[in-house]
């Protein structure tokens, strides 16, 4: 049987979170703003079936598959469920963003049916928000340095994101762009998408954000939403490159003005770039979270 799967809109926000927020899974695929703000590259859509909440959409080269079924009841059946939605449509089963814990489960519901592969690039930086808030320790004493500095070189301050301020928020992004060569490849063209829906639907998708103004211009912004009850989730941040230490202020005073309610801040992959890697270490991280993919033992 294929499964009648449906676009996802604004709208569905409350039903979807209904999920999201009672699950203890802190990876970033379950985030309702980052699916409806990048589903022009992933094409996502869902379907609530039997109490789960199952999703479908296009990885990378257009590979369809599945994340993980959300709900209480028979996960077996679930998993099943989509086992035979792919299949009557001529796809590989695939479930992608599993975490070993998931895989735990899954293999508990349907021992030796399925592999797990982890793939480093999709790993999750997960911090301590007391550390990315205080910063206490001598590992942390660059970054220190580097906010003080900040602090003694500008008249600056912190304000919440709100509708008055995000077209001056999206100026910053736009003057990003402009230091990333237009921001013209690929990549950049749909992160500018996205960027442009979350300020877009702001309010709607329950997002939080934090800027810095500098004399009357807004040079820094971060912003996300909660991804379980103990963690939240850092969407996006952006600094103009010529504010000295901007990119530490920010990542320091949007955890101590938006994240203090929770134990764990996660600030997402590095998609295997070697400068955001490293960036995301100086950090020093609490866990990294391992994802991967889910396949058919016998799949042929």
């Amino acid at each position: 049987m294929m499964i009648n799967f449906h676009p996802v809109r604004i709208e569905d926000r409350d039903l979807i979170n209904e999920f999201f927020f009672k699950s203890t899974y802190r990876n970033c695929d379950f985030s309702f703003s980052n699916i409806l703000c990048w589903k022009h590259k992933y094409d996502t859509t869902f379907a609530i079936i039997d109490g789960f909440l199952l999703i479908r959409f296009f990885a990378e080269y257009k590979e369809p598959g599945y994340m993980m079924p959300l709900g209480a009841g028979d996960l077996k059946k679930a998993i099943n469920l989509l086992r035979t939605d792919a299949k009557t449509r001529g796809d590989r089963f695939n479930l992608y963003a599993v975490t070993p814990e998931m895989f735990a489960q899954i293999e508990a519901a349907c021992p030796g049916e399925f592999r797990f592969e982890t793939d480093k690039a999709w790993s999750e930086y997960i911090y301590d928000a007391q550390d990315l808030i205080t910063l206490t320790g001598k590992k942390f004493q660059p970054k220190r340095n580097h906010i003080n500095k900040f602090k003694k070189t500008y008249d600056y301050e912190y304000l919440p994101i709100t509708r008055k301020i995000i077209p001056n928020c999206l100026d910053l992004y736009y003057r990003w762009c402009e230091e990333n060569s237009g921001c013209l490849d690929a990549s950049l063209v749909e992160e500018r998408h996205a960027t442009q829906k979350a300020f877009h639907y702001f309010e709607k998708l329950g997002l939080k954000g934090g800027a810095i103004r500098i004399a009357g211009e807004i040079v820094a912004y971060s912003y996300g939403q909660q991804l379980s009850p103990d963690t939240f989730g850092v969407h996006a941040e952006k600094s103009l490159y010529e504010i000295d230490g901007g990119f530490s202020a920010i990542n320091q005073m949007f955890a101590e003005h938006e994240c203090r309610n929770y134990k764990y801040i996660n600030r997402e992959e590095d998609l295997g770039i070697e400068s955001l890697r490293k960036s995301k270490e100086s950090y020093h991280p609490v866990m990294l979270l391992e994802k991967g993919f889910v396949e058919e033992v016998n799949a042929t």
